[in-house]
C-alpha cells in the first residue's frame, strides 16, 4: 500500500483505534503533510480518548490543532527515527492551534501510534 492512500488510512486507522485509552486525550487534528510523492496531503484525524475513531483524506471541518510538517520528517517520525516533540523543537513540526493539548494530554497518545503503526509502515511504500 502507498503511504496515506485510502488502504493506508483504512490499516492505520484500525491499528491506532486499539491504542490504550486515555481519559481527555481528544481532539481533531489535522496533519499537513508536503511534498509526498501525490503532493501536499492533508489528512484529518479525530481522537477520542486516547484512542483514534477516524481518518480521512482532506480537511476536518473544524480541527482544534494544525499540525504541518514536510515529508521527510513525516516518513522520520513514522519511522521512529524522530520523535513528534524533537520534530517541534528543530522547527521541522509546526503546530497551530491547542499547543498545551497538544503537547501534555496527547503526547502519550502520539508515543503509543508510533508503535501501534509499525506494522502497517512495514507494509508500505514510501
Amino acid at each position: 500500500m502507498d503511504i496515506f492512500d485510502d488502504e493506508w488510512l483504512e490499516a492505520a486507522t484500525s491499528a491506532l483505534g486499539e491504542l490504550p485509552e486515555v481519559e481527555g486525550a481528544s481532539a481533531v487534528i489535522d496533519y499537513v503533510v508536503a511534498g509526498s510523492p501525490a503532493g501536499k496531503a492533508t489528512i484529518g484525524v479525530t481522537v477520542d480518548n486516547g484512542r483514534v475513531v477516524a481518518m480521512q483524506s482532506g480537511k476536518s471541518t473544524d480541527p482544534d490543532l494544525v499540525i504541518s510538517l514536510k515529508y521527510d520528517a513525516a516518513l522520520k517520525i513514522l519511522a521512529g527515527e524522530m520523535t513528534s516533540d524533537a520534530g517541534f523543537m528543530n522547527g521541522a513540526l509546526k503546530v497551530e492551534g491547542a499547543h498545551e493539548r497538544w503537547m501534555l494530554d496527547l503526547r502519550p497518545v502520539r508515543v503509543a501510534a508510533i508503535d501501534a503503526l509499525a506494522p502497517v509502515m512495514a507494509d508500505t511504500t514510501t
